[in-house]
């Protein structure tokens, strides 16, 4: 409403953040908008990167990632394989990980902190991707990396 030309792509995906398990026309508190906006803001282009990585592991494609010379341990991520993968949802965290890793050491947009990543996705064997737009969303560190947002979550 403040201004017209801001892409409204950006908004829509904030909202898909915050309702991945309800419908969109529900409604969604604020304050979760808020950190999922900030994150899809300031992250896009890392997020489209992701979002690649994520679909071709999905797929089953083998993951090589271009080793960038002044990269200290950028190593090749591939598809490990696996007989239960196709009957489980999302894709094993630690490969994830380890293509996100990559990614961040020649990525030059803004990324995560790295840490912050690993933290995330050692909570749990595999994920969805949404899953981990919202974790990213949710979680307190990297909210603070990107700047202080007011408390609204106190009563």
């Amino acid at each position: 409403m403040l201004c017209p030309d801001f892409p409204m792509d950006l908004t829509q995906k904030a909202a898909r953040i915050v309702l991945m398990d309800d419908a969109m026309d529900c409604l969604m508190s604020f304050s979760d908008f808020l950190y999922a906006f900030q994150i899809q803001f300031y992250y896009s282009e890392f997020l489209d990167s992701a979002a690649a990585i994520y679909q071709d592991l999905l797929s089953g494609k083998s993951i090589n990632t271009v080793i960038v010379p002044t990269s200290r341990s950028a190593t090749p991520c591939q598809r490990q394989p696996s007989s239960d993968s196709v009957s489980l949802e999302g894709v094993e965290a630690p490969q994830f990980y380890q293509c996100l890793e990559n990614l961040c050491e020649r990525d030059r947009h803004s990324t995560p902190p790295l840490p912050l990543i690993g933290q995330i996705l050692g909570t749990a064997p595999r994920l969805t991707f949404y899953g981990f737009l919202m974790a990213l969303s949710k979680n307190a560190g990297i909210n603070h990396s990107i700047g202080e947002w007011p408390d609204v979550h106190r009563g």
